[in-house]
């Protein structure tokens, strides 16, 4: 019989030790940044495959698209480590991964209904779980038989993963990047220098603990699938550069005071001719205010050239947050980067002291959003009135 090597971190074997626990059914993995959560649940997943033919095993994220990008590369990562990946056991169209006693791998996302409702599992793992609403949670542990994995880092003060520790089938595994021998001096002090950012990004990221309650900025965005009717005309976007970072743009609709939001683009490492080629993919229609980030005008001048409407933001960061925070903002279901944006963006704390400044972190969708709706309250509006023969004031 064939035999592995795995070179793995305690947080593997704990994970590992749990799939033979009867008396655990939840195991949930609270962590920080680098603690190797995601690549100790891929060795766990392959590693039971291989030892257990004919079970069907789903890895489940909120988007497909940032299931994609981490988890399912981790996954083919390891595989390749472990030189057993083949590609003709890879079914890229239906994203599965076929091992050859039978068992498999899927990979889906929740938005995926027919899925979530959809055939049993024996084993389920939710990537960043806290992105799920309890109902999706609900409908996959109806469908899943033996147990079910989840990893998050514990940004929410309040959220139904808490509710699920607490049961008695429930097994909490902790994680910090202490707990990851491989990683490099350099990462290791980029984590620890969170300190210096700010208490509660410490305290998430390197602690793998809740944040001090309260310092969250927006509280008030509320999900939407489908626009109410509109009129068309009042549409605005709006965008921030980015290169290591994302570049953002959101579209946002106002209706009767209300702004209805969608993530259009939040993509990193974009050129000038990257962006214009999206914004065309997009069908941007180049009558609209694109409000952006004036610190980048070589970019603002190529899309100008472009033909699109561009126009410099009104950047004042405090009293921009306060007009989204005095607009009720409907967020679409689907713009997930900004969801979690939502989550994470927070004021500075000093101890215990909250700070009136934000976190410059988890802002690249938010700050789009923020220009476009403060600069559009700041715009002057005109109206025209039909007087006719009329010798009354319109006033």
């Amino acid at each position: 019989m064939a035999t592995l090597n795995i070179r793995h971190t305690p947080v593997f074997d704990i994970n590992f030790k749990s799939i033979d626990d009867s008396k655990v059914r939840f195991v949930i993995n609270q962590g920080g940044s680098r603690s190797s959560k995601t690549y100790s649940l891929c060795q766990m997943i392959i590693v039971y495959c291989l030892l257990n033919p004919n079970k069907m095993v789903s890895i489940v994220r909120k988007s497909f698209p940032s299931l994609r990008g981490s988890v399912l590369r981790d996954f083919i990562e390891v595989m390749k480590d472990l030189e057993i990946y083949k590609v003709r056991d890879h079914n890229k169209t239906e994203n599965l991964y076929n091992f050859d006693n039978g068992s498999v791998v899927e990979f889906f996302s929740v938005d995926d209904e027919q899925k979530i409702r959809g055939r049993k599992r024996d084993l389920l793992w939710v990537n960043e779980a806290n992105e799920l609403s309890f109902e999706e949670f609900n409908q996959l542990n109806m469908r899943t038989t033996e147990k079910l994995f989840f990893d998050f880092n514990p940004s929410d003060n309040e959220h139904w993963l808490y509710d699920l520790m607490l049961r008695d089938n429930s097994k909490l595994i902790k994680s910090t990047y202490k707990d990851n021998p491989f990683l490099g001096d350099d990462l290791v002090k980029e984590i620890e220098d969170l300190i210096k950012v700010d208490e509660n990004y410490y305290k998430i990221y390197a602690l793998g603990e809740k944040p001090i309650p309260h310092t969250r900025i927006y509280t008030h965005f509320k999900p939407f699938d489908y626009l109410p009717a509109f009129d068309a005309d009042d549409i605005v976007y709006g965008m921030d550069f980015g290169f290591n970072h994302p570049t953002t743009l959101m579209k946002i609709n106002f209706i009767d005071n209300e702004a209805y939001v969608e993530e259009m683009l939040y993509k990193s490492n974009l050129t000038s001719t990257d962006i214009i080629r999206e914004l065309e993919q997009l069908n941007i229609d180049k009558r609209k205010y694109i409000y952006a980030d004036y610190a980048r005008p070589e970019i603002i001048e190529d899309l100008r050239r472009a033909g699109y409407n561009m126009k410099d933001s009104n950047k004042e960061v405090k009293a921009g947050i306060d007009s989204v925070k005095t607009t009720l903002i409907h967020l679409h279901k689907d713009s997930i980067n900004t969801w979690k944006e939502y989550r994470m963006y927070s004021w500075k704390t000093n101890r215990e002291q909250i700070l009136d400044e934000p976190i410059k972190l988890w802002d690249d969708a938010l700050d789009a959003i923020r220009y476009a709706i403060h600069s559009h309250k700041k715009t002057p509006k005109t109206r025209t009135f039909s007087v006719g023969n009329s010798n009354k004031r319109p006033w």
